[in-house]
């Protein structure tokens, strides 16, 4: 039993060392896209941008966290509800302060003079939109709303995970056709549904087939090699976009194994209080960083270590004092009968 458990806790621990570095990763990243310095740091590579192999691991993470939790499901109704609660209400909170800063600023409720825009942000897809409709999107980003649906369509991939892994990956393939052969989709490929809905399936995956993706060295070692010969050689294929999710792939087993050994050690408490945080920082670090950039934003490299810093520092305070008002709410007496109704 003791080592069953161990097992477990461990297999965690690394998810939680990647959930901390790829929110570090997608700052710097978010940094570099608005700085003015001549020096940008992981912002891109000779295929894909680093942004959207941090974000390809986060969706990776989902799945492999959602599948762990939610093998099977056994109440919709609770499976909904606490989906709800983890991921909208503290968007809500988050993005009512800046909503009510825009207000003040503005003098004007519905500022944007089309109130009924609102309901987009209300279910959470005002930035996954944001390429086509042009709303109150202010906090969140397009990864929420496509996080949102991967959470809503996940009983379906869950049906499908229990088909044998060829069969299973035949109908992704085709789904993966389909996306490029017909254009069905207006949105950019990286933020496609089905690219995000690929990379969430291959963390379900992951954690079905642990023995042979987390406890087997051969495909994190790959992954290594991968890593190193996609920064520097560019692949010229109209299916680009799988090359960009393999190396997001393989940027999640190579910082799995890293993560195995480095959450032994003292160091595991840092990355511990950042996976804490993570879902608040986020929510904010975008208008941390505009805020801050705007302010100063030279083109002297060493000036932005000192920049850079000070976006760091403000938005730990920020993120830890949002994710104490979103304890509160949770911990509130109408919220716990809330829970009562649908747990």
């Amino acid at each position: 039993m003791d080592k069953k458990y161990s097992k477990k806790k461990e297999k965690l621990q690394s998810i939680i060392f990647i959930r901390a570095c790829c929110c570090i990763g997608i700052i710097i990243f978010h940094y570099s896209c608005s700085s003015n310095g001549k020096v940008k740091i992981l912002y891109t590579t000779a295929n894909a941008s680093f942004g959207f192999m941090f974000v390809t691991s986060f969706f990776i993470i989902s799945g492999v966290v959602l599948y762990y939790n939610y093998p099977k499901i056994l109440s919709f109704k609770s499976y909904y509800y606490k989906r709800w609660k983890s991921i909208l209400v503290p968007y809500y909170i988050c993005f009512t302060y800046f909503f009510l800063k825009n207000i003040f600023k503005f003098h004007k409720f519905f500022y944007k003079d089309d109130w009924a825009k609102i309901f987009l942000t209300l279910i959470g897809l005002d930035g996954y939109l944001s390429y086509k409709i042009k709303s109150y999107y202010l906090v969140g980003e397009w990864f929420l709303g496509a996080l949102i649906i991967l959470y809503i369509i996940y009983p379906f991939l869950l049906c499908l995970m229990k088909n044998n892994i060829i069969i299973n990956n035949i109908i992704i393939s085709f789904f993966y056709y389909l996306m490029y052969k017909r254009k069905y989709f207006a949105i950019h490929v990286t933020r496609n549904i089905i690219t995000c809905a690929f990379s969430f399936y291959f963390g379900m995956e992951i954690i079905r087939y642990k023995k042979f993706y987390l406890r087997n060295k051969i495909p994190s070692i790959i992954s290594v090699f991968l890593l190193i010969f996609l920064y520097s050689i560019k692949i010229k294929i109209n299916f680009y976009i799988l090359i960009h999710q393999i190396q997001g792939f393989s940027l999640f087993l190579v910082l799995y194994q890293i993560g195995y050994y480095v959450m032994k050690t003292k160091l595991n408490i840092i990355f511990f209080k950042i996976a804490n945080i993570s879902f608040s920082i986020y929510l904010l670090h975008r208008q941390i960083i505009f805020a801050v950039l705007s302010c100063y934003n030279p083109k002297y490299w060493y000036i932005h270590i000192i920049l850079f810093s000070v976006t760091i520092l403000l938005t730990i305070i920020c993120s830890n004092i949002h994710l104490m008002i979103v304890n509160s709410v949770f911990n509130s007496y109408i919220f716990k009968k809330i829970d009562s109704l649908f747990i």
